[in-house]
């Protein structure tokens, strides 16, 4: 698996990058079903929204995700550092799926929730993408090992 190895990288890359701009996209698309001036306004929202959601950043963690367990196995990177990126990445999976809940229950009540708030939510991938990317380039040691 070594010779794929720069292969895997190539694609763990651009599935994160499509991920991650998908999380960052997702709270400001669900910002809009509240400010929507007319039902033509909110289909193209919604579509807007589903669109991001299934076609992009679904496939896109999938890929991510696989590619990625697929890296630590074939580099052998178990260490310390390698926990605690997971477990920022673990946050990014609860917070992708916190968007398919808002996607869901926006499309029933536009205004259930204030827009204020889901912009708010844009927070979390702000703190856990750059986390697990300072995970990756320092790959500091825990334990004192």
């Amino acid at each position: 698996m070594t010779p794929l190895l720069p292969y895997l990288k190539f694609v763990h890359f651009c599935a994160l990058l499509v991920w991650c701009a998908g999380l960052f996209a997702l709270p400001a698309l669900l910002s809009l079903y509240g400010r929507c001036a007319n039902r033509e306004e909110r289909v193209r929202v919604v579509a807007a929204t589903r669109f991001t959601y299934v076609a992009l950043a679904s496939p896109a963690a999938v890929l991510a995700v696989v590619s990625g367990t697929a890296m630590i196995h074939a580099t052998g990177s178990y260490g310390g550092w390698m926990l605690a990126k997971l477990t920022l990445v673990t946050g990014m999976v609860f917070f992708h799926a916190l968007c398919a809940k808002l996607v869901l229950v926006l499309q029933r009540n536009p205004e259930a929730i204030g827009s204020g708030w889901l912009l708010a939510t844009a927070l979390v991938p702000l703190l856990l993408v750059p986390g697990v990317l300072a995970m990756v380039l320092w790959q500091p040691r825990f334990g004192g090992g």
